[in-house]
């Protein structure tokens, strides 16, 4: 299909549903791409790591279902209640049920133009919880995101696309020191239920005389930025079970350099910032509401 206002339109349709969750974005540079492979005359078969219920790559495969290599694309996703939604809703996406960490899980897969890993990252680097920690093991963590990197690139054909949407570790000290006013009762609640739930890490919270106000380090800030949406969710029972922050930007682009992949577009992004600023002010100067979430392109 072409890059028109009609299609536009399409998406703005097609992505309604997911609009809230950010993943808009990573669905359109994803169908770019697909466009941009079959303008050169090159087959797109998908592969999505941690495909859930098929949201993206169904969406994907709708739209494109004409175009060489979509119809033999390939979800993977350890949850089978998610895989049993997947076969409702995307009858022709072939499904792999498994830890996509695990190598025998993708054997024999073959070889893909373009790979998707939306929100699927953070969930590698949560697993590493320790339970005498009381916390995620940051170096396994982070060493388990390296590793299902390096997987998810062995199956690029030549030429190939990788796609990353997940969240973003801010640059700069951590443990800077954020003053934050809350602007109603109700998200000053949710703070307090956020502090007291979130099991990624211990959330280190000093709250001021008012009642109002509370001080936390920059490295929470952007924790508790990224999970406020799902707060008072039905989604709050597993968002709060992982921590999207485990790469900066930085870390990003030494990983994919180390595996020979170059980076074509990385996009630093903002979800639902019109909420936060609706009920939390920031009264530390100099500090912002961090971009914490990222899209990525990148190409063997």
């Amino acid at each position: 299909m072409p890059h028109d206002s009609s299609w536009e339109l399409y998406w703005q349709v097609r992505l309604q549903a997911i609009e809230d969750l950010g993943k808009c974005e990573a669905v359109l540079a994803a169908s770019e791409l697909i466009l941009d492979l079959d303008a050169q005359g090159r087959p797109a078969r998908l592969l999505e790591l941690g495909c859930g219920a098929g949201q993206i790559i169904g969406a994907l495969m709708d739209a494109h279902a004409e175009l060489r290599g979509v119809s033999d694309s390939v979800g993977v996703d350890y949850s089978s209640s998610m895989l049993e939604r997947a076969r409702s809703d995307c009858p022709d996406l072939q499904l792999v049920q498994g830890d996509y960490t695990d190598p025998s899980v993708l054997e024999g897969l073959g070889q893909f133009q373009l790979v998707l890993l939306v929100n699927s990252l953070h969930e590698v680097f949560s697993a590493a919880y320790d339970e005498a920690q009381g916390e995620v093991d940051v170096p396994a963590g982070r060493a388990a995101v390296a590793e299902a990197l390096a997987a998810a690139t062995g199956l690029l054909a030549p030429g190939g696309y990788l796609l990353i949407f997940d969240g973003l570790e801010p640059p700069g000290d951590p443990e800077r020191r954020v003053t934050l006013r809350f602007l109603d009762p109700e998200a000053r609640e949710e703070f307090g239920v956020f502090v007291d739930e979130y099991h990624p890490f211990r959330i280190q919270a000093h709250w001021l005389a008012d009642g109002w106000r509370v001080e936390i380090s920059q490295h929470d800030f952007a924790r508790y930025i990224d999970k406020s949406i799902f707060l008072s969710k039905a989604l709050w029972e597993t968002e709060q079970l992982e921590s999207y922050q485990y790469y900066t930007e930085d870390d990003f682009r030494r990983e994919l350099a180390a595996l020979d992949l170059r980076v074509l577009e990385l996009r630093k992004l903002t979800v639902n910032g019109f909420k936060w600023r609706s009920r939390v002010s920031i009264e530390t100067p100099g500090v912002d509401f961090p971009d914490e979430h990222v899209l990525i392109v990148a190409a063997r």
